[in-house]
């Protein structure tokens, strides 16, 4: 969200002094106001404004307006489009501010959270300097692996990167039209944005189903936004012609699109997708109605002289209002409230006036800076510094103090546990040494993951071989991230015994006839077309085992859905007895492992209380109902000769209680998932049991 842009704005001096800059129009700055406060107001927690966040689409609509005008009307009066000017332009307006705000977010990260977020969010600082962290912000979205990274104090960069990529090609395409065309250059350019725009939209409407998470960041389904504004712009002088009533009726209209979005959204909505036409075309048509009467109707009640104050103030509000709340997340965690959150808004806007009084204003308006040369350097500079702060943060990360990393020797991991009594563990203070360390068990992960072999949310099917390539018997490990987890014990397992092991993972997917949401709520029907494709080719391939997780207790049914229909432990149950009833048919011993309970964030609550790790302990019976565990033991039951392997007694030895390290090894790496080191101990334990599950078929019998 860029509010750099005022209508009838031109702040890009070209001599010395700057020329005077027009009046901004009224109403404009009130849809600023709007937006900004909806989308702080939306960050604060307030339940009555859930679509908040859609003025960032009001911002991207006025962006896309007033660019395109002011390229306009200078191809008109000139001729031509100077591009150097107006990247300078843009460099004095928002770089300053920007970069300042960037550096702030570097010191949230480093002092107000936790150290081992100073990896990825140093790299959020790197992408947000340059303005790629959408795309790096969407990439996250679709990881599944991701789900213990917090929310970056950069996040709300991606809307500022959607609009800085506009600003680099946007120029270039009018120029090029410009170049190319010299009669009727509005009709052309008109019908140049107007295919872009529609192209744009379709594509968001296709993506948005396939890859809903990443299609919320990325600049693609982003572009026709900007376009809508565009095409207002290049169409402007003909419609401020229609008749006044009939404007204001648009403008009228717009607002309370807006205002329905805002205060009436919907989960189920998908967003960009049709429901973002409601502020898309809400905000033109309030653009619209201000015409050559900016000051009557509509926007005579948004352009009151409060809301142009803070309209003026917006582009400051938005960058330095996230940065605050994160750090005070950070802080407090769950002790802060929404009257929290609101007074931490309200500081904010502090350090906001600050910044546009004394920065952004004078850097503006700088004589030594007006000519376009001086000012494309200062942004390159800047740009620089930032990237180059983001760096600082991720090697800071070297800097954190942390327990000595334990050798094999050391860290028995499951091995000690029948060495101590079994409440031993759960009331351990400290230790000496540790493995992996804390700060790294994040990306203790199974080599599959180095070998590209899991796919994420919305990725295609994928197989991969380990093991004895010619062995006489054939494993399948097939699921989500919790049954890739034990791929290194089944691994060592196969090639013990001389036998293949096939993989075929997918985060956040179970293996079963269901439907699951993926990581943005909504239901992810790639997740039944992989699981229906991958039992399929289970069946082709004809192995003599198959292991497999189940992450979650309640699922949608399989096939078609209607995304009203509730999640329910019987469709998972049902799911699951379908896909392993076909494989048992077919002959093919199945041999579930249990899902484990587990809890978010224990290498950080390890890093965090080295001195007494018992805080970092948690009850099992709580942690295990949102398992999947209950459904597969109801599923076993109803399909003849499946055994779960029950291993949870090894990562909560008392039965009880869950440690967050046993024998000197992290037990837990992320999210729920086990800590490959410490699978890896458990490779023993695992033969015996899966042993025993399948009559001698697979394993190592004690």
């Amino acid at each position: 969200m860029t509010t750099a842009e005022v209508a009838g704005r031109d702040d890009a001096p070209t001599a010395v002094p700057p020329p005077a800059r027009s009046r901004p129009r009224r109403d404009i700055e009130g849809l600023r106001a709007i937006a900004v406060l909806s989308v702080l107001v939306y960050h604060a927690g307030l339940a009555w404004l859930p679509g908040g966040f859609a003025g960032v689409d009001v911002f991207f609509v006025i962006s896309g307006f007033l660019i395109t005008s002011l390229m306009v009307r200078e191809v008109e009066q000139r001729g031509r489009l100077r591009l150097a000017r107006f990247w300078a332009r843009r460099a004095r307006r928002l770089l300053p501010a920007g970069t300042l705000v960037l550096a702030f977010s570097a010191l949230v990260t480093v002092f107000c959270l936790p150290a081992g977020d100073r990896k990825p969010f140093g790299g959020d600082i790197v992408a947000a300097a340059f303005y790629l962290v959408n795309w790096r912000l969407g990439d996250r979205e679709v990881d599944y692996l991701a789900e213990d990274v917090g929310a970056s104090p950069v996040q709300h960069y991606w809307s500022l990167a959607v609009e800085e990529q506009f600003y680099i090609v946007w120029p270039l395409l009018i120029a090029l039209v410009v170049a190319l065309v010299s009669q009727r250059r509005r009709l052309a350019l008109f019908a140049t944005v107007a295919v872009l725009t529609l192209a744009s939209f379709a594509w968001t409407l296709h993506y948005v189903q396939e890859v809903p998470g990443q299609a919320f960041f990325v600049s693609t389904t982003r572009v026709w936004e900007l376009g809508v504004g565009a095409l207002l712009a290049v169409a402007y002088p003909v419609l401020v012609r229609l008749p006044q009533w009939l404007r204001q009726v648009a403008g009228w209209a717009g607002l309370a699109a807006i205002a329905t979005v805002m205060l009436a959204y919907e989960p189920s909505w998908d967003w960009p997708g049709l429901g973002t036409l409601l502020p898309v075309l809400g905000t033109a048509g309030v653009i619209l109605a201000g015409g050559t009467t900016p000051d009557r109707g509509v926007g005579a009640v948004i352009g009151i002289r409060p809301a142009v104050w803070i309209g003026a103030l917006s582009y400051s509000l938005y960058l330095w209002h996230w940065p605050f709340i994160v750090g005070a997340q950070g802080l407090w965690g769950d002790d802060l409230r929404v009257r929290h959150l609101l007074l931490v808004v309200a500081v904010s806007a502090i350090p906001a006036w600050l910044s546009y009084r004394y920065l952004e204003n004078p850097v503006r308006e700088s004589r030594r800076l007006a000519a376009n040369r001086p000012a494309l350097v200062m942004g390159g500079v800047l740009t620089a510094v930032a990237g180059l702060t983001g760096a600082a943060v991720i090697a800071s990360f070297a800097l954190v103090g942390t327990v000595p990393v334990a050798n094999a020797e050391e860290s028995p991991g499951a091995a000690a546990i029948g060495t101590r009594p079994a409440g031993y563990w759960a009331e351990q203070r400290s230790v000496e040494a540790i493995r992996p360390s804390p700060l790294d068990a994040a990306t203790d992960m199974p080599q599959i993951y180095d070998d590209s072999c899991v796919v994420n949310n919305y990725g295609d099917l994928k197989q991969c071989e380990y093991g004895a390539p010619d062995g006489e018997r054939t494993v399948v490990l097939v699921g989500d991230s919790k049954a890739m987890q034990w791929f290194t014990p089944l691994h060592e397992l196969a090639r013990a015994q001389g036998w293949k092991l096939v993989v075929i993972g997918k985060n956040g997917c179970e293996f079963a006839d269901v439907v699951r949401p993926g990581p943005d709520g909504n239901p992810n029907p790639s997740c039944d077309d992989w699981s229906q494709r991958s039992l399929a080719e289970i069946l082709d391939l004809r192995p003599d085992l198959v292991v497999t997780v189940t992450r979650w207790s309640v699922a949608m049914p399989g096939g078609p859905y209607d995304e009203d229909t509730p999640l329910t432990r019987k469709a998972m149950v049902d799911g699951l007895v379908h896909h392993w009833q076909a494989l048992r048919d077919a002959g093919i011993a199945v041999a579930p492992i249990v899902d484990n309970p587990g809890l978010s964030n224990r290498p950080e609550c390890v890093q965090e209380n080295l001195d007494d790790l018992r805080k970092c302990a948690f009850d099992m019976a709580r942690q295990s109902k949102g398992s999947g565990a209950a459904a597969q033991l109801e599923a076993a039951e109803r399909v003849e000769g499946v055994r779960p392997v029950d291993m949870n007694d090894l990562a909560c030895p008392d039965g009880r209680t869950c440690p967050a390290v046993i024998g000197n090894v992290i037990v837990y790496r992320s999210g729920t998932h086990i800590s490959d080191t410490y699978a890896e101990t458990l490779t023993p334990m695992l033969g015996e049991r899966m042993a025993a599950a399948t009559d001698g078929l697979f394993g190592t019998a004690s």
